[in-house]
């Protein structure tokens, strides 16, 4: 459970993405790394938005408390699940197949989280609509066409830096604690309640 866990850790994701980026950009597909970019980057600001604010207006209940939507599952989903569909899209498939990966990357790291204790179901389930919406914004923006993409080069550098990185560890839920402690005006509109953020 942690091997596949820790593939979903923004120490891993986080550059993977920025070198699927460079690779996407010196294929001359400029346009492509651009949008890969964004979508990654608006994933995970996405993510560390609804997590800064559940920190600072507290939990919610979906059957189970939401305290911390998962970023480990929002961020796998968009760099894995994102590169999958790439891949099926330059093998001339429909986006239909194309998105069918992203969410069994998500049901995958988020049954890992849920077992490991890290989170509970809806925040798994809400890191994986957030990460297979940046997926789905990502195919509907870029223009891929057969024969663009060279999956070996591409593939390469992304298996070497995330073999590289697996292992470590980026702490997110520290960075959300000191953000949400610093925004008094959103402590102030949804009132004093503070739970301890979960990663």
């Amino acid at each position: 459970m942690h091997f596949l866990t820790n593939l979903a850790d923004l120490a891993v994701v986080l550059p993977a993405a920025c070198v699927i980026a460079v690779m996407l950009a010196l294929t001359g597909w400029t346009r492509g790394a651009l949008i890969w970019l964004v979508v990654v980057i608006g994933t995970l600001a996405t993510v560390a938005a609804l997590k800064i604010g559940f920190a600072a207006c507290g939990p919610i209940r979906i059957g189970d408390a939401v305290n911390s939507p998962s970023g480990h599952v929002a961020g796998g989903t968009v760099v894995y699940g994102g590169l999958a569909a790439l891949l099926i899209r330059y093998a001339g498939a429909g986006r239909g197949w194309a998105l069918l990966p992203a969410p069994l990357v998500a049901a995958l790291i988020g049954l890992t989280r849920i077992a490991l204790g890290a989170h509970t179901v809806p925040e798994v389930v809400i890191g994986g609509v957030v990460g297979c919406a940046g997926v789905f914004a990502m195919l509907a923006l870029a223009d891929l066409r057969p024969g663009r993409l060279r999956p070996p080069r591409l593939l390469g550098p992304a298996v070497l830096v995330v073999a590289v990185m697996h292992g470590h560890h980026v702490n997110g839920e520290a960075l959300v604690r000191q953000a949400s402690q610093h925004w008094t005006w959103l402590t102030a509109a949804c009132g004093d309640h503070r739970p301890v953020a979960r990663d």
